[in-house]
């Protein structure tokens, strides 16, 4: 039961407060609650979660005709039609010789330093923009975690991945699951990860994926009550994703009582 001080959402606020996504006076109230023995344990858990997750971002690279459309806007004015028809009305009416203009290098000083400020500027908004998204994904995804009612499982490798690990949230009142996991080697298009649920008779069918990366993370809704009914022996095994849903691949990685 939670102490009568706290309001109903400082999990949320709490998880906020360890992704340092808070208000200064938003991080200012949860450090009034600290010192309760609750909000300290949550904040533990909070933070171990935290840390288990996957933090890397990929950079954006700018898009590859961005040097075309910069160079483009820049030598238009020097290519402008009417200027050049102009140009040659003014040299046909006096037969004296005209001056060569020599080549605008401060203006093109100028342009192209408007250009990467606004570029720069683009690019700055348009990270921002996505990791804010990433990050309040990750604050709602690390805040599941602590939910009293969902089921964590940890899950080691076996002899054939023994350096991989996985961390499997289950919750049983959205019938959903995400796992984490790290150095589990990434399969080919043919091949999935699929997760088992093993009770009291033959393993239950709880989804697949396959991750790209060496720590990732994979959330999807469960295709049986039963994966989520009470807590079971969690197994993942590698199978062809043509097969029907039996369990006949390798044992790669199982759950931890």
């Amino acid at each position: 039961m939670n102490s009568p001080s706290l309001p109903e959402n400082w999990r949320s606020l709490l998880a906020g407060y360890v992704l340092n996504d808070l208000t200064d006076a938003e991080a200012a109230l949860v450090e009034q609650w600290l010192d309760l023995p609750e909000v300290a344990l949550e904040l533990d858990a909070l933070q171990s979660t935290w840390a288990s997750l996957p933090a890397g971002l990929s950079p954006l690279a700018p898009p590859p005709e961005l040097r075309d459309r910069i160079m483009a806007a820049v030598t238009q004015p020097e290519l402008d039609p009417a200027v050049t028809a102009q140009s040659s009305a003014v040299q046909t009416v006096n037969s004296s010789p005209i001056p060569r203009r020599g080549f605008p290098w401060g203006r093109l000083a100028l342009a192209l330093g408007w250009v990467a400020t606004a570029i720069a500027l683009g690019l700055a908004r348009q990270e921002n923009q996505r990791l804010r998204l990433a990050l309040r994904q990750t604050e709602a995804i690390v805040a599941s975690f602590s939910q009293p009612t969902n089921r964590l499982y940890t899950l080691a490798g076996t002899a054939a991945v023994p350096q991989a690990n996985a961390r499997l949230v289950v919750n049983p009142a959205d019938q959903t699951a995400l796992i984490v996991t790290t150095d589990l080697p990434t399969l080919t298009t043919e091949q999935v990860y699929r997760l088992w649920a093993v009770a009291d008779s033959d393993p239950v069918f709880c989804g697949q994926f396959n991750p790209q990366t060496v720590q990732a993370m994979h959330q999807w809704s469960l295709p049986n009550p039963t994966c989520a009914d009470r807590p079971v022996q969690m197994l993942i095994t590698t199978e062809k994703a043509a097969d029907p849903p039996l369990p006949a691949g390798d044992l790669v990685m199982q759950s931890q009582s």
